[in-house]
């Protein structure tokens, strides 16, 4: 070896020993610029803090939508008062004056003449009528319990998008942190003459990519929230989600036999209880074929001179021409129609708490084999890559690499947490469960 190849060799050793000693302090140098430059704005800020819970009794208590279709129950309530009450009597009173010619209607100068008729509901109508109306209730009610699951599991879907947009926003914020680490230690290293000018460019580039990103993700956060507010019904909300982004601490018995838990779903319960009002309503037009009698009470009196006579008559609808065949007919056909949709909704929902099992469990394996095999090794990533460069054995392609690296692994736990998190919500929701679930903490409930 020639001396001045002996002598450049000492000189790069002797660089990168003082650039070990430079690099020391680099953490202090990186907290002085950090506390000199203001702190990132948190995108998240002046907004209205809550948690999946709170979002749901906002749901429950506060929505709009739901608010309409409590009024159903209200109209049906209405329809038990109808159906209770019984037929009104018909009252009617006339006067008679003789015209001209003989008395051969009355002999006295006016007759006066007052009838009273009585309908009677001999064939059970009233009953039948009542047992319709308060299945009609019952159907309502069941109806807007579907609704109140169906828009819990789309505003719980809509919160966990919310916070998986903040939690991707804080992991910008911490890579436009630790890129700034970086360049701090790559202007320490140009500064002792070991790291070119070319790499204090790159980094430069790198940071304001990220910082970019940042900015985009606070879109995609407004965006979110406005969503959110807009599923609520509250347009004045600006929420944020709370909370940290994890599984619901469902157990395993949760996702076997989801076909048995079908019948008990919201949706099911609401067709079931439809079917039952529709099967009343035949029994009511069956009911109403039968004509209702009338019974009359009436008196008549003449004056100048005075006579009076009762009268009492019975009238009835003789069924001739229109025997009713065709209310029985389209409340058949509609009864029929109601069964079809029960076994639909029992399928549909016994078809989607399978598919939403099977991808909870498929996606809690992925996130364990993740965790496992890639998120344990990040700050190992980290430290590693960073040595390598203090040490003047990889360049600046490799320890941004490294940076990008670790910040996509991340981005994809998020993303994996997430998307385990919305298969649960919509698994909860379609079962009725959501609610129950979120406040006892995975509890399940027993029927």
């Amino acid at each position: 070896m020639s001396l001045r190849a002996r002598s450049l060799r000492a000189t790069r050793a002797i660089c990168a020993l003082m650039a070990g000693a430079w690099l020391a302090g680099a953490p202090w140098a990186y907290a002085q610029r950090m506390a000199s430059d203001p702190p990132p704005r948190d995108p998240t800020a002046q907004t209205d803090p809550m948690d999946l819970g709170q979002v749901l009794r906002i749901v429950r208590e506060s929505s709009p939508r739901l608010a309409i279709q409590r009024e159903s129950i209200a109209g049906a309530e209405a329809n038990r008062i109808t159906a209770g009450a019984y037929p009104n009597p018909n009252v009617s009173f006339g006067r008679s004056r003789p015209y001209g010619g003989q008395a051969t209607l009355f002999s006295g100068s006016r007759q006066d003449q007052a009838t009273l008729d009585v309908p009677l509901l001999i064939a059970g109508q009233r009953p039948a009528r009542i047992e319709r109306a308060e299945r009609e209730i019952e159907a309502a009610r069941a109806r807007v319990a579907a609704g109140a699951s169906s828009l819990a599991g789309e505003a719980g879907t809509a919160y966990v998008a919310l916070l998986a947009a903040q939690e991707k926003a804080a992991l910008l914020i911490h890579a436009n942190q630790d890129l700034g680490r970086l360049r701090d230690i790559v202007s320490s290293r140009a500064a002792l003459g070991v790291a070119s000018r070319y790499d204090e460019t790159r980094i430069e580039v790198e940071l304001g990519s990220f910082r970019s990103k940042l900015e985009d993700s606070k879109a995609d956060i407004a965006d979110r929230a406005g969503a959110l507010a807009a599923l609520l019904g509250l347009p004045s909300l600006r929420p944020r989600a709370t909370g940290a982004l994890a599984p619901l601490p469902l157990e395993d018995r949760w996702l076997d036999g989801p076909r048995e838990r079908a019948p008990f779903s919201p949706a099911v319960v609401a067709a079931a209880e439809e079917e039952k009002a529709a099967r009343s309503a035949v029994e009511v037009a069956q009911r109403e074929r039968w004509p209702v009698p009338a019974v009359s009470l009436g008196r008549s009196s003449t004056a100048n001179p005075f006579g009076a006579a009762n009268f009492l008559g019975l009238s009835v609808e003789v069924m001739v021409f229109d025997t009713k065949r065709g209310p029985v007919a389209k409340a058949e056909s509609e009864a029929t129609a109601a069964a079809l949709r029960r076994e639909l909704a029992q399928a549909e929902t016994a078809a989607t708490l399978e598919r939403y099992g099977n991808v909870i469990a498929a996606r809690q394996v992925a996130l364990q084999r993740f965790d496992r095999e890639s998120a344990s090794r990040l700050a190992q990533l980290r430290e590693m890559s960073e040595n390598a460069y203090r040490l003047g054995r990889s360049s600046i392609f490799e320890l941004l690499d490294s940076a990008r690296s670790r910040h996509e692994l991340q981005q994809s736990r998020i993303e994996l947490v997430a998307s385990l998190l919305d298969a649960q919500v919509r698994f909860l929701a379609t079962g009725g469960y959501l609610d129950r679930v979120v406040a006892g903490a995975g509890a399940v409930p027993q029927r």
